[in-house]
């Protein structure tokens, strides 16, 4: 019964994570359109560079670079997770999985150093 559970719980927690990602993004836009809001009706004077800089993110290059670390890490940490089972059905089920990041990691470290601008 245990067994069954592992990946229902991982696709939940997953799901979460998610979820919470496009939460946290929609909630600072809000934050971003109220902020914009209150200067229109307080008569402030909205130019160009303001509302660029209200929503400006982080330079892509970099997005790419630390994305590419953390998906890399993340294989890495489920390679060397591998090692420390037994079962040989569970080392390959975890071996499985962490390729996807581990590759994903490394297709984001080949854009942020091809891409330079």
């Amino acid at each position: 019964m245990a067994g069954e559970m592992i990946p229902i719980v991982m696709f939940v927690v997953i799901g979460f994570a998610v979820l919470g990602y496009f939460y946290w993004n929609h909630k600072n836009r809000a934050s971003i359109m109220e902020t914009v809001q209150k200067a229109i009706d307080q008569g402030g004077e909205l130019t160009p560079d303001l509302l660029k800089q209200l929503g400006a993110s982080a330079d892509p290059r970099m997005r790419d670079m630390r994305r590419g670390i953390v998906f890399l890490s993340l294989g890495i940490a489920g390679l060397l997770c591998s090692l420390f089972f037994g079962d040989q059905e569970v080392v390959n089920g975890i071996r499985a999985g962490a390729v996807f990041p581990l590759m994903l990691g490394l297709g984001f470290l080949l854009v942020w150093k091809l891409n330079k601008d």
